[in-house]
Protein backbone atom coordinates (compact mmCIF):
# COMPACT_ATOMS: atom_id res chain seq x y z
CA UNK A 1 0.00 0.00 0.00
CA UNK A 2 1.46 3.46 -1.09
CA UNK A 3 2.46 5.83 2.10
CA UNK A 4 0.09 8.89 1.99
CA UNK A 5 1.49 11.86 1.44
CA UNK A 6 1.19 14.55 4.23
CA UNK A 7 -1.02 17.57 3.03
CA UNK A 8 1.65 20.06 4.02
CA UNK A 9 4.88 19.67 3.75
CA UNK A 10 7.46 20.05 7.15
CA UNK A 11 8.97 23.54 5.00
CA UNK A 12 5.44 24.67 4.57
CA UNK A 13 4.97 23.71 8.79
CA UNK A 14 7.88 25.71 9.49
CA UNK A 15 7.05 28.60 7.38
CA UNK A 16 3.45 28.51 9.06
CA UNK A 17 4.95 28.52 12.81
CA UNK A 18 6.97 30.60 12.25
CA UNK A 19 4.50 33.41 11.08
CA UNK A 20 2.25 32.50 13.28
CA UNK A 21 4.63 33.07 16.27
CA UNK A 22 5.33 36.70 14.78
CA UNK A 23 1.62 36.88 15.67
CA UNK A 24 0.22 36.62 12.32
CA UNK A 25 -3.20 34.65 12.03
CA UNK A 26 -3.46 31.22 9.85
CA UNK A 27 -6.03 32.94 7.19
CA UNK A 28 -3.65 35.41 6.45
CA UNK A 29 -0.68 33.10 6.30
CA UNK A 30 -2.32 31.05 4.42
CA UNK A 31 -3.52 33.24 1.46
CA UNK A 32 -0.40 33.16 -0.42
CA UNK A 33 0.10 30.51 -3.05
CA UNK A 34 3.01 29.09 -1.96
CA UNK A 35 0.78 27.49 1.14
CA UNK A 36 -2.18 25.48 1.57
CA UNK A 37 -5.41 26.55 2.51
CA UNK A 38 -5.90 27.17 6.59
CA UNK A 39 -8.22 24.41 6.34
CA UNK A 40 -5.97 22.12 5.01
CA UNK A 41 -3.45 23.11 7.42
CA UNK A 42 -5.78 22.61 10.29
CA UNK A 43 -6.88 19.06 9.28
CA UNK A 44 -2.86 18.36 8.46
CA UNK A 45 -2.70 19.40 12.18
CA UNK A 46 -5.46 17.27 13.68
CA UNK A 47 -3.47 14.23 11.90
CA UNK A 48 -0.22 14.40 12.41
CA UNK A 49 1.01 14.73 16.01
CA UNK A 50 4.07 16.28 15.49
CA UNK A 51 2.29 19.18 13.46
CA UNK A 52 0.15 19.44 16.20
CA UNK A 53 3.10 19.98 18.61
CA UNK A 54 4.61 22.48 16.63
CA UNK A 55 1.73 24.25 15.78
CA UNK A 56 1.47 24.48 19.61
CA UNK A 57 4.53 25.65 20.29
CA UNK A 58 3.38 28.57 18.19
CA UNK A 59 0.76 29.03 19.32
CA UNK A 60 2.26 29.67 22.87
CA UNK A 61 4.82 31.69 21.59
CA UNK A 62 2.36 33.77 19.86
CA UNK A 63 0.23 34.32 22.92
CA UNK A 64 3.51 36.38 24.23
CA UNK A 65 3.97 38.28 21.65
CA UNK A 66 0.15 39.47 21.86
CA UNK A 67 0.69 40.21 25.60
CA UNK A 68 3.60 42.66 24.71
CA UNK A 69 1.35 44.22 22.23
CA UNK A 70 -0.90 44.90 24.93
CA UNK A 71 1.08 46.44 27.34
CA UNK A 72 3.01 48.79 24.27
CA UNK A 73 -1.06 49.91 23.17
CA UNK A 74 -1.84 50.57 26.84
CA UNK A 75 1.90 52.54 27.31
CA UNK A 76 1.33 54.72 23.72
CA UNK A 77 0.72 58.15 24.33
CA UNK A 78 -2.63 59.49 23.75
CA UNK A 79 -3.67 62.59 21.00
CA UNK A 80 -3.70 65.88 22.93
CA UNK A 81 -7.66 66.81 21.94
CA UNK A 82 -9.55 65.03 24.63
CA UNK A 83 -12.31 63.95 22.33
CA UNK A 84 -10.03 62.26 20.30
CA UNK A 85 -8.34 60.50 23.09
CA UNK A 86 -11.03 59.44 24.47
CA UNK A 87 -12.38 57.50 21.76
CA UNK A 88 -8.86 56.54 21.45
CA UNK A 89 -9.03 54.78 25.19
CA UNK A 90 -12.15 53.40 23.87
CA UNK A 91 -10.88 51.34 20.50
CA UNK A 92 -7.46 50.49 22.70
CA UNK A 93 -9.69 48.89 25.28
CA UNK A 94 -11.27 46.76 22.95
CA UNK A 95 -7.99 45.80 20.98
CA UNK A 96 -6.96 44.65 23.88
CA UNK A 97 -9.58 42.66 25.39
CA UNK A 98 -10.08 41.15 22.34
CA UNK A 99 -6.37 40.14 22.61
CA UNK A 100 -6.42 39.35 25.61
CA UNK A 101 -9.23 36.27 25.18
CA UNK A 102 -7.60 35.30 22.67
CA UNK A 103 -4.58 34.20 24.68
CA UNK A 104 -6.94 32.52 27.31
CA UNK A 105 -8.47 30.27 24.51
CA UNK A 106 -5.08 29.73 22.72
CA UNK A 107 -2.59 29.52 25.43
CA UNK A 108 -4.22 28.79 29.41
CA UNK A 109 -1.06 27.56 31.14
CA UNK A 110 1.49 30.27 29.34
CA UNK A 111 4.09 30.02 27.36
CA UNK A 112 5.55 26.20 28.28
CA UNK A 113 2.04 25.14 28.07
CA UNK A 114 2.68 22.75 31.23
CA UNK A 115 -0.17 21.48 33.51
CA UNK A 116 2.08 21.72 36.36
CA UNK A 117 3.52 25.44 35.98
CA UNK A 118 -0.47 26.32 36.41
CA UNK A 119 -1.42 23.45 39.16
CA UNK A 120 -4.80 24.18 41.11
CA UNK A 121 -4.04 24.85 44.79
CA UNK A 122 -5.83 22.32 47.13
CA UNK A 123 -6.12 22.33 50.79
CA UNK A 124 -8.65 22.23 53.54
CA UNK A 125 -9.87 25.54 55.19
CA UNK A 126 -10.78 24.94 58.41
CA UNK A 127 -13.46 27.82 60.49
CA UNK A 128 -13.59 27.82 63.88
CA UNK A 129 -16.20 29.74 65.73
CA UNK A 130 -16.38 29.24 69.78
CA UNK A 131 -17.14 25.61 69.75
CA UNK A 132 -18.17 25.25 66.10
CA UNK A 133 -16.06 24.14 63.48
CA UNK A 134 -16.00 23.56 59.24
CA UNK A 135 -14.04 22.37 56.86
Amino acid sequence: MPRKRPRVTSKQMETICEQIAEGKSLRKICTTDELPSWRTVLRHIQESDEAYEQYSKARAIQAEVLREDIIDLVEAPLPEDPKLAQAEVQRRRLEADQKDKFIRQVQPRGLRDKAEDKAEMSGTITLRWGDAEAS
